[in-house]
């Protein structure tokens, strides 16, 4: 799959890029299937926003492990080519961040290619040193 950049010239500094590369590698552990990475960036008591997912608020990572193995198990994410981080941008409060942005996902095997599209914002927060995402409300574009 080919990584896209959509990177926007209005995020700077060593941290706020810090906090974007681990988004991005989040994103990747999601379309790998790959579970131990996403529980690692994760905290247990991970709560989120998925309207394409269930209408209500959903509580805790381990929802999240069990879907991610189901999709991996239907190879939900094959056709998938790339996917960028449009128009990325960090702030941070302390020890706490919100990164938000638009994620543009291509998909191949049908001509022309499909594009699904999703705002997203991912809540960050700092504990032992460490960025872990207690928080992300995702609404399809």
């Amino acid at each position: 799959m080919e990584r896209g950049s959509g990177m926007s010239p209005r995020v700077s500094g060593e941290e706020e890029q810090a906090l974007l590369d681990l988004t991005r590698r989040l994103l990747e552990s999601i379309h790998a299937g790959d579970v131990e990475t996403y529980r690692g960036l994760c905290t247990d008591d991970l709560t989120c926003f998925e309207r394409d997912v269930a209408p209500f608020r959903i509580e805790g990572v381990n929802f999240h492990i069990d879907l991610m193995n189901a999709m991996k198990a239907q190879s939900a994410y094959a056709n998938l080519t790339r996917f960028d981080m449009l128009s990325p941008a960090v702030r941070i409060h302390g020890n706490c961040a919100i990164v938000s942005y638009t994620r543009l996902m291509t998909y191949a095997g049908a001509v022309p290619p499909v594009f699904r599209a999703f705002n997203e914002s991912r809540i960050w927060v700092r504990k032992g040193g460490e960025w872990r995402m207690a928080h992300f409300h995702r609404s399809e574009v």
